[in-house]
């Protein structure tokens, strides 16, 4: 799970968009600041490096890595919970 807030600027304005699309290509847009991301071991890696080429000082990003449990125990209300829409092998 991916969650990002940005300040209110301009140039923070033209990263939070180019952010909302790095993260569109790599999981399904859940909430407003939000992603849920199921990736491979490479995957996490190149977005990590993605990210922080990306955000700057005064931007906050939070990737929440969880497991298979947690992802089976989540509560959802008024929508559907998290899913995987493919299987993946590690």
């Amino acid at each position: 799970m991916i969650i990002y807030d940005l300040p209110d600027s301009k140039a923070a304005n033209k990263r939070r968009t180019r952010l909302h699309r790095l993260l569109s290509g790599y999981g399904k847009w859940t909430q407003y600041s939000v992603f849920e991301c199921f990736l491979t071991a490479k995957q996490f890696v190149m977005l990590q490096h993605k990210i922080e080429r990306l955000v700057k000082k005064e931007d906050s990003v939070r990737i929440y890595v969880l497991d298979a449990g947690a992802v089976k125990k989540t509560i959802a209300y008024g929508s559907e919970k998290p899913r995987q829409d493919e299987t993946i092998i590690l």
